[in-house]
């Protein structure tokens, strides 16, 4: 119960910390909709059951061992990093219409998923802390229950984000500052592809 408790913990901080899923559902949540900042909160949730069992089926070591593979996982998550943060800027710069409901809910789980699964940072994050935790001797339950934490604990708090975001008494303060914001986590995604980028470069 312990180790299940100090996993939580850990896993929870690193949800908690800025980066791609922040951005991501913080954008959909200034939009005013619930449902679309939560759609990109299950697509985070879904990618991260992606991750979880590559990583523990080992996958990632693989990956780590081949410098092409690795690499070549760097630049392709750079690059949609790189494409989201360019469009964050663009739609930033540009004039606020109100979304059409069916297409920006379609979008939001996509680029959830597709935000937390090219982000390499998500899978090295995971493989560190699962290498914490599990050992030749931790049964499959145990194994279950890490691998169930992650996806629940990140769809828990982005939840919960995403209702405070879209809150009556938050929103329209929030709103006041929306193309700022968006504009501002625009840099934030290229800033980040660059560093994946170099990281990836210097891995070469």
């Amino acid at each position: 119960m312990v180790e299940i408790l100090a996993f939580a913990l850990i896993n929870f901080l690193g949800a908690m910390s800025p980066g791609p899923d922040f951005a991501i559902v913080v954008r959909y949540g200034l939009t005013g909709s619930r449902k679309a900042s939560i759609l990109a909160t299950a697509g985070i949730a879904a990618a991260l059951v992606v991750h979880v069992l590559y990583c523990v089926f080992g996958i990632v070591l693989l990956i780590q061992n081949s410098k092409v593979l690795f690499s070549l996982l760097h630049f392709g998550g750079a690059l949609y990093l790189a494409y989201l943060g360019i469009r964050l800027i663009q739609s930033g710069s540009g004039k606020f219409a109100k979304p059409d409901p069916v297409k920006i809910h379609h979008k939001a789980f996509r680029d959830g998923f597709l935000t937390n699964l090219l982000n390499p940072k998500a899978s090295l994050f995971l493989l560190s802390l699962f290498t914490q935790f599990i050992e030749p001797d931790t049964t499959l339950a145990q194994k279950i229950v890490f691998g169930t934490l992650v996806p629940l604990i990140a769809f828990a708090w982005f939840s919960f984000l995403s209702v405070m975001l879209t809150h009556r008494r938050f929103l329209p303060h929030l709103q006041r500052y929306q193309k700022g914001f968006t504009i501002a986590m625009g840099v934030l995604l290229l800033a980040l592809a660059a560093w994946v980028v170099l990281n990836a470069a210097l891995h070469l």
